[in-house]
C-alpha cells in the first residue's frame, strides 16, 4: 500500500509540476514572440540587447525557472547564466527540428526539468529549465512518512494478528496439548470449560472422550491383572502336579513321558506369560516405582552375563573413566537378561556386548550372529505379543509369547532411555539391539559405596 501510494503520488506530483511548467513555457514563448516582433530593429534605431533583457525580465517565472533564448546569432540570452550546453542534446535536436519537447534530467545541482520550443517567426529557440528540488524534497518527506507509517502499521498489525490468533487458536492448542498428555499416559488431563457455545461443545466432547478412554483402559488393566492373579493359583497347582509326575518319570511308559515333557514345557511358558502379564498390568497402571542407585554399567553387565545361561559372550567396555548410570538394578537386570534370552532363542546366543559413551548417554549393544531382523520388523518386535520374522519363516513362533521385548522397551522408557535394533554388526550378519541410557557425571571418590553391587 505504501509503495503504491508513493508511486501514484510521485507520478501525480511530477506530472502536475511538469505540466504547469510546459504550459508556462508556451505562454512565455508567445509573449516573447509578440514583444520581440513589436520592437524596432536595433541597427536602425538603437534598440537591441537591453530591450531583450528587459523583455526576459518581464516574463513570469514560477518555481524559480530559468530561461534561455537563442536567437539566430546563437548567442545565449539568459538572466541566470544558462548556455546552450546546459540543455540536453536530444531536447535541443528536437527543438531545432521545429518540435516542442520536454525532458527530465539530473545535474550536479539535482533533478531538473527542461522544456523548449522553436519560435520560427523570429528564428529563435526558447527554453525554460525548472529545478525539481522542491518537488524532490516533498517526495522525500512523503517517502519518510509512508515508510514510518507502513512500519508502524506492520508492527501493529503483526502484534494484533498474533494476539487475536493466539486467542482464537488457544482452544485448539490446549486440545493438542491435552491430547499429547493423554497419549503419554496422563489420562486425568481435561480441557477447561469455555464460555463460547461452539468451543464449549468441543470441550465437553473432548472431556467425555478422555473419560471414556480412561475408563476403558482401566477396565482392560483390571481385567489383565485379575486374570493374571486368578491364574496363579491353578498354575501353582499344575506346577506341583507336574513336579510329582517328573519324579515318577522313570515309572511311566514312553508316551506318558513325552506327554509329561510337553506339559512341563508349556507350563513354563504359561508361567512366564502370567508373570509378564502381571508386570505389564503394573506398568499400565503406573504402579512401577524405580529403586535407583548409581553404579558402573560395565561391571553390572559383566555380573549379569556371568549369572545368565549365556555362554561365550564377551563384554567390551570402552576404556577410560567408569561409565556410571542411575538405574533400578533389578529392572535393568531384567532388560539385559531378556535381550540375552531373546538372542539365545532366535539367534543362537549373543556373541558380544559393547558398552561405550555416546555424548551424554551410554550406549549398550547386544550383538548376535543369527539370521538378523528384517527391516520391516525392527519396530514391530517391541510391540506386545509380536514375534518378528514369522512372515519370513526364520524364527520359531513357539519359542516365546512376544512380551519379552515389549517389557524391555517399557523398562528402558521408565529409565529415560530408548532401544532399537539394526543390522550394523561386525560380521555383517545377525542383529544389534542398542540400548541407550542417560549417563551421569560423578567423582569416583564420591561414588565408591554406590559402585559396590
Amino acid at each position: 500500500m505504501a509503495v503504491s501510494t508513493f508511486v501514484l503520488a510521485q507520478r501525480q506530483l511530477l506530472g502536475e509540476t511538469e505540466g504547469l511548467a510546459v504550459g508556462q513555457m508556451f505562454k512565455n514563448a508567445a509573449d516573447l514572440k509578440r514583444d520581440l516582433q513589436l520592437q524596432p530593429d536595433a541597427d536602425s534605431d538603437g534598440v537591441g540587447e537591453p530591450d531583450v533583457t528587459r523583455i526576459l525580465e518581464g516574463l513570469p517565472r514560477p518555481n524559480n525557472a530559468r530561461v534561455l533564448l537563442l536567437l539566430a546569432d546563437n548567442e545565449p540570452r539568459s538572466l541566470s547564466g544558462l548556455v546552450a550546453r546546459d540543455i540536453p542534446t536530444d531536447l535541443r535536436e528536437l527543438v531545432v527540428r521545429g518540435q516542442a519537447g520536454s525532458k527530465r534530467f539530473r545535474t550536479a545541482e539535482g533533478a531538473q526539468f527542461a522544456a523548449g520550443v522553436r519560435i520560427a517567426e523570429i528564428d529563435a529557440e526558447y527554453y525554460e529549465v525548472l529545478p525539481l528540488s522542491a518537488t524532490a524534497a516533498t517526495l522525500a518527506t512523503l517517502r519518510r512518512i509512508l515508510i514510518g507509517a507502513s512500519a508502524v502499521a506492520t508492527i501493529l498489525g503483526a502484534g494484533l494478528g498474533y494476539y487475536f490468533a493466539r486467542r482464537i487458536l488457544q482452544p485448539v492448542t490446549s486440545a493438542a496439548e491435552a491430547a499429547e498428555a493423554i497419549a503419554s499416559g496422563d489420562f486425568d488431563t481435561r480441557l477447561d470449560e469455555q464460555s463460547d457455545p461452539d468451543l464449549a461443545k468441543l470441550t465437553a466432547s473432548f472431556n467425555d472422550m478422555a473419560s471414556a478412554l480412561k475408563a476403558r483402559i482401566e477396565r482392560d488393566e483390571r481385567f489383565a491383572s485379575d486374570v493374571s492373579h486368578e491364574l496363579r493359583s491353578p498354575l501353582m497347582t499344575l506346577a506341583a502336579s507336574v513336579e510329582v509326575l517328573e519324579r515318577r518319570r522313570i515309572e511311566m511308559p514312553e508316551a506318558a513321558r513325552r506327554a509329561t515333557d510337553l506339559l512341563s514345557k508349556d507350563l513354563m511358558r504359561f508361567q512366564r506369560l502370567v508373570e509378564d502379564l502381571l508386570e505389564i498390568s503394573q506398568l499400565d497402571a503406573g504402579a512401577i516405582h524405580l529403586d535407583t542407585s548409581v553404579f558402573s554399567i560395565s561391571e553390572f553387565i559383566e555380573r549379569v552375563v556371568a549369572h545368565s545361561t549365556a555362554t561365550n559372550v564377551m563384554v567390551d567396555a570402552s576404556a577410560g573413566d567408569p561409565l556410571l548410570v542411575r538405574a533400578d538394578k533389578r529392572r535393568l537386570h531384567q532388560v539385559i537378561a531378556n535381550l540375552l534370552d531373546n538372542a539365545r532363542k532366535y539367534a543362537g546366543g549373543a556373541t558380544i556386548i559393547t558398552i561405550m559413551r555416546y555424548s551424554d548417554r551410554i550406549r549398550i549393544s547386544v550383538i548376535d550372529d543369527g539370521p538378523g531382523v528384517d527391516p520391516a520388523d525392527r519396530l514391530r518386535i517391541f510391540e506386545r505379543f509380536s514375534r518378528a520374522g514369522s512372515d519370513a519363516g526364520r524364527r520359531n513362533v513357539a519359542k516365546g509369547v512376544g512380551l519379552g521385548l515389549s517389557l524391555v522397551a517399557e523398562h528402558v522408557r521408565l529409565h529415560g532411555g530408548r532401544i532399537w535394533v539394526d543390522g550394523a554388526t561386525p560380521t555383517g550378519r545377525g542383529a544389534r539391539f542398542i540400548l541407550e541410557l542417560p549417563a551421569i557425571e560423578a567423582e569416583v571418590n564420591e561414588t565408591i559405596e554406590e559402585l559396590a553391587l
